[in-house]
């Protein structure tokens, strides 16, 4: 290991160490970034470190091709730009034996603050972005686009999971060209949805008003706005409560 070149009070890098923070805590030689108290504790911490430090070492290319959740898990914690960004939208970074959390919670503070650039969703996730997390980052923006009011399937939803707690003021960047082409698609469903239901309102919408409502207005394109009319109706107030 070798000597810090500056003297910044710093706590041990190993999570399992209660040695109070000091200004001679050596670095780790491989990725110059971890800094233990002992050998013995940069021991204990390798099994959960060698991921980050071998990431360093190779500039990322030893990661490129990590599943996100692994990368969020592995790398994401010992980088001090992620654990920085992290901070800054209200969340913490897992420790070496804390679950998944999952994407939703994740991507909706990245996206409500603006900060799901593609090099933050790298910070946290890497570089294999594709598939699940992709998805996961446009059908989140659609949502936080949309704003859903209370009483929406939506609305309900991230507030019983606690998505939007401590969370900064809300500041999403502006839709693409193709968000706001979608967004107009789920505006104008929605509005196709409450001349059909009239007087009896949202709230009680069944399958068969769904039947009704696609197959008249799309006739056999109806499979093809399946997914417009369910984020339409998902984003409408109901009277859902929590």
């Amino acid at each position: 290991m070798n000597q810090p070149e500056s003297e910044v009070a710093a706590k041990c890098s190993n999570p399992r160490c209660e040695t109070a923070s000091s200004d001679q805590l050596p670095l780790c030689a491989g990725c110059k970034q971890a800094r233990y108290c002992t050998k013995a504790c940069q021991k204990e911490d390798w099994k959960d470190h060698k991921l980050f430090c071998k990431h360093v070492a190779s500039n990322g290319a030893n990661s490129a091709s990590l599943d996100p959740m692994l990368y969020y898990q592995k790398i994401a914690p010992y980088d001090p730009k992620a654990k920085s960004l992290a901070s800054d939208i209200g969340l913490a970074l897992p420790g070496p034996n804390d679950e998944f959390p999952g994407f939703a919670m994740l991507m909706r503070r990245l996206v409500v603050t603006g900060r799901d650039t593609p090099e933050n969703l790298s910070l946290l996730f890497g570089q294999n972005k594709a598939g699940q997390l992709d998805e996961c980052h446009k059908d989140t923006r659609l949502e936080v686009l949309l704003r859903p009011p209370p009483g929406s399937p939506m609305y309900v939803m991230a507030k019983s999971m606690g998505y939007d707690e401590n969370c900064p003021p809300w500041t999403p960047r502006e839709p693409s060209a193709t968000e706001a082409q979608k967004i107009k698609e789920i505006r104008d469903m929605q509005e196709t949805i409450r001349r059909h239901m009239g007087s009896r309102g949202v709230s009680n919408i069944t399958s068969g008003d769904m039947r009704e409502i696609l197959v008249s207005n799309f006739g056999n394109r109806w499979s093809q706005v399946m997914k417009v009319y369910q984020d339409a109706v998902n984003a409408m107030d109901q009277g859902v409560g929590l």
